[in-house]
């Protein structure tokens, strides 16, 4: 196995900040999220990681990938029915699995010249959010509470993980190029009328508490800072990045444009980036397409075009059009509506 140098791996430090955020979910937030979901998820992840790893070049290797795709799973996904304190409750746990398969899954499967398309843990979280449905799964709310001294100490452990992580990545301007923008855009749709219901507030979120909600979200800033900042599926170069950055924000407003409930507005969050993720890899993978023949047979086989490389681009198209496709028909979602209102549908459990 590789030399451990844990704080020289960012990936590791993501996955400290994330595992702090889920000590203060579980003391302070009353995350409804058990421990033995969280366990399960990273152990999935980084079982299929050192496997895979075994299988292609029989060595070990430090699961950090897999680690921190578990803990952004857990951190982010919750099964309908889970109740705080039920600490080793496996409810729903085949909900955390499925995200976990698909996303270290698309890393060796979703892939071109070397790299992965999309984030492992947006990839896993979207695709289990779509296939699963809002009556079963839902994300942690974008509201954690009134301020308190541990609500302080969460953002400030974002904010100082966020520069442990992004200034040595030269990042902080691609985050605020996500930041800009998206404020400014919400900003627009709360001062002309827009608003949200979610079961966390007793009435329908407009105006100032809309935009406070959603942009002043912990749930923002570790999606901003740690998600869409990637450095393995963002493109290479600063201004591709600060491109890559606007454009998922300008995804994002247009698809939470249109969403009435929690669920749909934290959905095209997640989503934007799914999207934006594809469009970057659709240009990888045209790129590695035409360079076919350029390779020569001696280049390391993970730089080499797969014959798959078609058939990968038609599955990005298909995961880049089938999402917006999904929010569309969810901003009209009746059940999701009662489900955020307190309400469960006659016969449906609710996010209790």
């Amino acid at each position: 196995m590789k030399a451990l140098a844990p704080f020289k791996d960012l990936r590791l430090r993501v996955s400290v900040v994330i595992m702090g955020l889920q000590v203060l979910g579980q003391v302070a937030f009353g995350f409804k999220v058990s421990i033995a979901q969280i366990l399960v998820a990273i152990a999935l992840c980084v079982v299929i990681e050192v496997g895979v790893g075994w299988w292609r070049r029989q060595t070990l290797t430090w699961p950090a990938s897999a680690i921190l795709t578990g803990n952004g799973i857990a951190l982010i996904l919750r099964a309908t029915g889970t109740h705080h304190g039920d600490w080793w409750s496996l409810n729903g746990i085949h909900y955390f699995a499925l995200a976990a398969v698909i996303g270290i899954g698309s890393k060796y499967l979703v892939r071109f010249r070397g790299r992965h398309v999309y984030n492992p843990s947006n990839l896993g979280l979207v695709l289990c959010l779509l296939v699963a449905g809002p009556l079963d799964v839902f994300p942690q709310y974008l509201w954690w509470g009134n301020v308190t001294p541990a609500l302080l100490i969460a953002f400030v452990l974002i904010l100082v993980g966020a520069a442990w992580v992004l200034v040595p990545l030269r990042m902080v301007p691609m985050a605020f190029a996500f930041l800009v923008p998206f404020f400014t855009g919400m900003a627009l749709f709360a001062v002309t009328g827009h608003c949200f219901v979610a079961i966390w507030n007793p009435g329908p979120a407009c105006g100032l508490d809309y935009w406070a909600a959603i942009c002043l979200s912990p749930e923002l800033l570790v999606f901003v800072f740690f998600m869409l900042t990637d450095p393995r599926t963002t493109p290479e170069g600063a201004t591709a990045r600060l491109v890559h950055a606007a454009l998922t924000a300008l995804l994002a407003l247009g698809f939470i444009a249109f969403q009435p409930t929690e669920y749909g507005i934290k959905l095209g969050l997640l989503a934007a980036l799914t999207v934006s993720c594809s469009v970057n890899g659709l240009g990888r993978g045209a790129a590695a397409w035409r360079a076919r023949d350029l390779v020569p047979s001696s280049a390391p086989e993970d730089r080499r075009p797969l014959p798959l490389v078609p058939g990968t681009i038609a599955l990005v198209v298909v995961i880049a059009l089938a999402v917006p496709l999904y929010l569309a028909g969810l901003s009209g979602n009746q059940d999701l509506r009662a489900v955020e209102k307190g309400r469960p549908p006659p016969g449906i459990r609710g996010q209790a």
